[in-house]
């Protein structure tokens, strides 16, 4: 992993080997079920985080038309992207609208009774060793069984449902010092429970975070709560060559571990630390920038409005516009 040399902004810089090891003492089967929920964001635990890319692109980020301006090129993400990236849906869904639910609520959801000693839900949110002595290894129904108010076999499913929470709260919509988001529940609850969990999406909300991270961090925000690893990832796909996407590509359909496994090739060198990736992005031009063409759905619109040039975009904890036009020309 690269030093996070001299950084004015704090972000995710390691994968929780807690989160990890959850994720392997789930059956294929339900490993499976949550790729399906999720989508590449599982594969998040394959990736080293590179802060330092993240950090130097901050340089060149414009708040007011949420466009990153590298040399000649004008870059930004978009839902399309993060769609192709993330192997998760948009096109024809609904925005999920988060909710902040009381303590009591969230615990039940859970499968969890009421715990008053949690000081911790009244400041929205909750720690991943919570949830995972509670949720992750095999006999932790047997031995918390008292703070249960649900049967195993319901117990079984709702460890999908934590993990998932924990997964979101802690790589895609992460809070200072590992704190999960509380909020973040009602999302699981749409992409598990909701009678429409087949007809909502959350790419949006990806894209909504991370626009107001990036603007928060402009203004002084000290901790990055938008995703730094899917941010990192858009990026440096937007950097390698032609060359380099066949031949890995080919073999794997995975875009995460794809652009990992590029990242790894010795035909991809890349600036180390914070100043020679300022240098590097700031002598961009339209012709070493690779327009990530393969991740859309080149047969369908991929975004369109009626009414105005620009969509809202509904985040967990604001609304985002959002205008592809100026971008997608």
């Amino acid at each position: 992993m690269e030093p996070l040399v001299r950084s004015k902004v704090l972000m995710v810089v390691k994968i929780p080997r807690k989160l990890i090891r959850w994720w392997k003492m789930f059956s294929l089967l339900e490993q499976h079920e949550l790729m399906h929920k999720l989508g590449t964001l599982t594969s998040l635990f394959d990736i080293t985080p590179r802060p330092n890319i993240v950090e130097a692109m901050l340089t060149y980020w414009d708040p007011q038309n949420l466009i990153f301006r590298f040399g000649e090129c004008e870059k930004t993400p978009t839902l399309a992207e993060m769609s192709g990236l993330t192997r998760l849906s948009y096109i024809g869904k609904d925005m999920i609208l988060p909710r902040d639910h009381s303590r009591t609520r969230l615990l039940s959801n859970l499968g969890l009774k009421d715990n008053k000693h949690l000081k911790c839900l009244e400041q929205s949110w909750i720690s991943l060793d919570y949830l995972f002595a509670r949720f992750g290894p095999q006999d932790s129904f047997d031995v918390f069984w008292d703070e249960f108010c649900t049967t195993k076999a319901k117990w079984q499913r709702r460890r999908l449902e934590a993990f998932s929470l924990a997964l979101l709260g802690l790589l895609v919509f992460p809070l200072d010092e590992r704190h999960i988001s509380t909020p973040l529940q009602s999302v699981v609850m749409a992409l598990f429970h909701e009678k429409q969990c087949k007809t909502v999406t959350v790419v949006p909300m990806i894209l909504a975070e991370l626009y107001r991270a990036l603007n928060e961090v402009i203004g002084c925000i000290w901790y990055f709560e938008g995703s730094n690893l899917l941010l990192q990832l858009w990026m440096m796909e937007n950097l390698h060559t032609a060359s380099l996407l066949c031949p890995i590509d080919r073999a794997l359909r995975d875009r995460v571990v794809c652009i990992e496994r590029r990242m790894k090739s010795p035909k991809f060198t890349y600036p180390i630390g914070v100043t020679s990736w300022i240098e590097f992005l700031g002598s961009r031009t339209n012709g070493n920038v690779l327009w990530a063409y393969l991740w859309l759905p080149l047969d369908d619109i991929l975004v369109g409005c009626l009414m105005q040039p620009f969509l809202m975009l509904i985040g967990l904890k604001s609304v985002r516009s959002y205008t592809p036009v100026r971008i997608m020309r």
